[in-house]
């Protein structure tokens, strides 16, 4: 019976993927097994990278020669995590300080949110800076969550539009999946952007993502130009795509939409039925010619359930909100379903986020992957001699 350190490469090495990289970087001594396994490991130990938040900004921080080691390895990517998660502490006081003291809490909360905002979308902008050097990333997952219920000025948006434009154009050609996933508050009220555009006059752009096979989109702002066939022309390896309008945020118990890019006035339904009319359209168009999916997830201030529509069907079922992307059985679920289970979400709460047009994004939680101490490590080998 053969030992460990005897297996054939090619099984050490399916023992290795099967473990996953997050594992094997957990414990150093997990890789030291045999000098065979630690050789084997080196190939799949950065493939797959979950990084939280602040994982992600420890990461700028390292060392030149370690950011282009990783750079060099990784095939998947998620930066993930709660990009406001602070308190703000004050005295208790007395009765005739309340109205000032939270004047005051507010105040310096809207303060500490635009500079933990300005300070993150900064790390993002020097991150997509690299970005086109991961030549062999595949897949790439951005999930931004938010546990503020103060509302900041639209001067945030404009800021994190920026943000996520850049990221998006610096992505590399290489990239078959992707996922936007941005939690925040919008508001009804034009700031003047040049460019008021995040995501959708870039992404399905022509060349852009050459390779994309997989497109997941929410986002603060959205709209029909995402589907106009003038830009995107053919996105020939595109087979699914789901765009999110609305979502429910467990953080605050609130729902929150989406805002027009141009019109952030506009109601939900209206964005709603204007990207559904452009989605089939481009459809009809063929500009997407290996499309198995295409569907738009919309929350119903009216009926207070979320929904999820097939562009290319037409059809429409209910679904939880909990579902974050269209994760259902269709083939099991009959038109506007309604044995879906009743949400408990508050009627008022509802019609508040419908009025401010908030967009906020469900995030699901994940494992963080802390980033290594440097550690040296001697391997003696004997040697017969």
């Amino acid at each position: 019976m053969l030992s460990f350190q005897n297996l054939p490469a090619e099984i050490l090495f399916k023992i290795a993927q099967n473990v996953g990289g997050a594992y094997l970087r957990f414990r150093v001594d997990r890789i030291l097994l045999c000098k065979s396994w630690y050789s084997v490991t080196q190939s799949v130990l950065w493939d797959d990278i979950d990084l939280s938040i602040d994982s992600f900004e420890r990461y700028l921080q390292a060392a030149i020669d370690t950011q282009s080691f990783i750079r060099s390895r990784a095939k998947s990517l998620s930066i993930s995590g709660t990009h406001d998660n602070f308190t703000i502490t004050l005295l208790p006081p007395s009765e005739t300080e309340i109205d000032h003291q939270e004047t005051l809490c507010l105040a310096k909360h809207r303060t500490l949110l635009l500079a933990r905002y300005t300070t993150l979308c900064n790390s993002m902008t020097t991150f997509s800076t690299t970005l086109p050097k991961m030549h062999k990333l595949r897949t790439f997952t951005l999930k931004l969550s938010s546990q503020s219920t103060v509302y900041t000025e639209p001067d945030n948006q404009n800021t994190w539009t920026d943000t996520l434009r850049c990221l998006v154009t610096s992505l590399p050609k290489t990239l078959t999946s992707l996922t936007i996933d941005k939690l925040g508050q919008t508001s009804r009220f034009s700031t003047g952007m040049r460019n008021p555009h995040a995501v959708c006059k870039v992404v399905l752009a022509k060349d852009a993502l050459p390779a994309l096979k997989h497109l997941r989109l929410r986002t603060h702002c959205i709209c029909p130009s995402l589907f106009s066939a003038k830009t995107i022309e053919s996105q020939g390896n595109l087979k699914t795509l789901v765009v999110a309008l609305d979502a429910y945020s467990p953080q605050v118990g609130k729902v929150y939409h989406a805002h027009r890019c141009t019109q952030p006035q506009q109601s939900s339904r209206r964005l709603f039925d204007d990207m559904r009319e452009a989605a089939k359209v481009a459809v009809e168009a063929g500009c997407f010619p290996s499309l198995k999916k295409l569907r738009i997830l919309r929350y119903d201030v009216q009926e207070l359930a979320f929904y999820s529509h097939d562009v290319v069907s037409g059809r429409e079922v209910e679904v939880s909100e909990t579902v974050e992307w269209d994760d259902v059985d269709w083939e099991n679920r009959s038109k506007m379903d309604s044995n879906v289970g009743q949400t408990s979400l508050d009627t008022n709460e509802l019609l508040v986020g419908e009025e401010l047009d908030e967009a906020v994004v469900v995030i699901p939680s994940a494992p963080e992957i802390e980033i290594p101490v440097p550690t040296t490590l001697t391997i003696n080998v004997a040697v017969d001699g």
